[in-house]
């Protein structure tokens, strides 16, 4: 398990443990939808929502979908190599980040302009036809 190169025992438990944190983030997001469209749907035939029958049934379907989700073979691969790719990324410095957020800013308040302008003259020139 030594980190001598790139692609090493390291490298490999490195991603799996992102992939596997997506996984657990994804089923605790899913857990909390399916527990939010089961108290809903609970609500409308009852206007007593049982929290635990709701959060039971949503654990269900939240955990057991990302439990499926990460045993299918073809999705747990794809998601290794969604994170192999995001490694391999040049991710910008915090003075790269700034200066980009400026010029887009900057960019939009100048498109912002123009187009008031131009919606300024079309307004202008339709209230002299009409």
């Amino acid at each position: 398990m030594a980190l001598t190169t790139k692609g090493t025992m390291g490298t490999q438990l490195d991603m799996t443990r992102h992939v596997h944190f997506l996984f657990i983030v994804g089923g605790a997001l899913a857990t909390y939808l399916a527990y939010k469209i089961v108290g809903q749907i609970w609500f409308r035939f009852t206007p007593d929502v049982s929290f635990p029958i709701a959060a039971g049934i949503g654990l269900l379907a939240g955990g057991g979908l990302a439990v499926h989700l990460w045993r299918h073979e073809k999705t747990n691969q794809l998601a290794h190599e969604a994170v192999a790719e995001l490694s391999r990324v040049t991710w910008p410095t915090r003075q790269e980040l700034g200066a980009a957020t400026v010029v887009v800013m900057v960019a939009s308040m100048i498109a912002a302009a123009i187009l008031g302008v131009f919606d300024a003259v079309c307004g202008w020139f339709t209230d002299v036809i009409y």
